[in-house]
């Protein structure tokens, strides 16, 4: 292989085939960052800067410094994951796009230069090649992984993520070995490097459809669910409504016999008896089970069966729900998130011995914005790794991660914080609401606080 002609030369192809990428990555996470994008920008040039000279120490020493990028690609991986808040299985599988990306624009320049201009595949030729082909393919790039990294953000998939970018990953390592090193120059290493972004591509579009496709069919059987629970806690709610009627009616034609005993009593003076008698008749009257939280019919049936049933497990349910008609949000959504996050609590009250409560309150914000908190005791987190890592999932279907869904799908946000003994959930649902820039809004934009206990 030739050698580039001056040590210049050779640090300028080398900063010119990693920096750009390099800066590349950070795209679609520019709003997902752990630091200012000030302190992050600095961070990555002092980077660069490390890379470079280490990079003109070893061609300086004679060494093979193209074998240094086996250890620097690691790094640069691990400060990259150092940089973006995000779920690490979402941060890899994004990132090895542009792994593929820069693979590709490097072998097809050293093809060129190498095999048919006659080239030194480090020079300045060939690292004004990769800058030119880089820019002439970033708007079709750069417009492919906003799209793809939109779709990656809105699918919460954890079970996936954590093993779904090794797929892309073994790919490309193995094109990476078999090809290394990048500026080898043949027309197998150029093909193989072509066809890796071309499967590259392929399996970003068909994988992350299909695991939208899946979602959103766990979505629709999960609302089938909550419809026939609604059904069911309606026709609950429904005989109890029968059955109170008909008591009503008993009494209504039981009253006039009352009345007799009553003014008997009276007429004879016996006031004593009239007392006792009152206090018996009053202890006989059925207690009407039937509870009014709110005026939608739906959702008040839902609140009602869950506040019955916290009754005869001995739970202390608050419930506070005055929304306003038409509900902002669709009625069978509202009564899944509901019913789910419910559940969850109840399910988390029961394992304690004391201390039983649930609270619910609902906060609507003009006419597109509903803010729910359901706030429950809760012995322990149920969660291993942050509120993103669930166990007590909901028995019957999707549970949390469905609230979390839904939750999106109306531009808004879930959140659970745990602490004290007590678990916040907190769910904001915005019916008008729109993506700012083709991003959902980012955790500091959001007007929701924590459940009740961070008021």
């Amino acid at each position: 292989m030739q050698v580039p002609s001056s040590q210049t030369a050779f640090v300028f192809y080398m900063v010119a085939s990693t920096l750009p990428f390099h800066l590349f990555a950070y795209i679609p996470f520019w709003d997902y960052l752990r630091f200012s994008k000030k302190a992050t920008l600095f961070t990555l040039l002092a980077e660069q800067l490390v890379f470079t000279y280490i990079y003109f120490l070893l061609y300086y020493a004679s060494a093979s410094a193209r074998y240094a990028q086996l250890i620097f690609v690691p790094l640069f991986g691990t400060l990259f994951f150092c940089l973006v808040k995000m779920e690490p299985g979402k941060i890899a599988f994004l990132y090895i796009f542009t792994a593929a990306y820069v693979m590709f624009v490097r072998g097809a320049v050293s093809f060129v230069a190498v095999s048919l201009l006659h080239l030194p595949p480090c020079g300045w030729e060939a690292g004004t090649g990769v800058l030119l082909l880089f820019f002439a393919t970033m708007p079709i790039m750069v417009h492919y992984i906003n799209s793809t990294a939109q779709l990656v953000f809105q699918t919460d998939a954890p079970g996936f993520w954590k093993t779904l970018w090794l797929l892309p990953f073994f790919n490309t390592l193995t094109v990476f070995l078999f090809t290394f090193p990048l500026e080898n120059g043949s027309f197998l290493s150029l093909l193989a490097r072509t066809l890796l972004m071309i499967c590259i591509l392929l399996i970003y579009h068909f994988l992350i459809r299909s695991i939208r496709q899946m979602q959103n069919q766990a979505i629709a059987e999960e609302r089938s669910r909550s419809m026939e629970f609604l059904l069911q806690a309606q026709s609950e709610q429904y005989a109890f409504i029968q059955a109170q009627v008909e008591e009503t009616r008993r009494a209504r034609h039981d009253m006039r016999y009352h009345w007799k005993a009553l003014q008997s009593y009276s007429q004879n003076g016996d006031y004593d008896a009239l007392s006792a008698y009152i206090q018996k008749y009053t202890e006989s009257m059925p207690q009407s089970p039937y509870c009014q939280f709110c005026s939608n019919p739906a959702v008040n049936a839902i609140l009602a069966y869950y506040a019955q049933k916290a009754s005869r497990q001995q739970i202390k349910m608050d419930i506070t729900f005055p929304i306003k008609e038409p509900c902002i949000i669709p009625e069978p959504d509202l009564c899944a998130i509901l019913g789910n996050l419910l559940e969850t609590a109840l399910d988390a009250c029961l394992s304690l011995e004391n201390r039983r409560l649930v609270q619910v309150n609902a906060k609507q914000l003009g006419d597109s914005t509903l803010m729910l908190t359901v706030d429950y005791t809760c012995a322990k987190p149920p969660f291993e790794h942050g509120p993103d890592d669930f166990k007590n999932q909901h028995k019957s279907g999707l549970g949390i991660e469905s609230v979390r869904a839904a939750a999106k799908r109306y531009h808004g946000d879930a959140r659970f914080e745990w602490r004290d003994g007590m678990l916040f959930a907190s769910i904001m649902m915005n019916r008008k609401m729109e993506y700012r820039n083709g991003h959902r809004p980012k955790d500091g934009e959001n007007i929701m606080e924590s459940g009740t206990g961070g008021k």
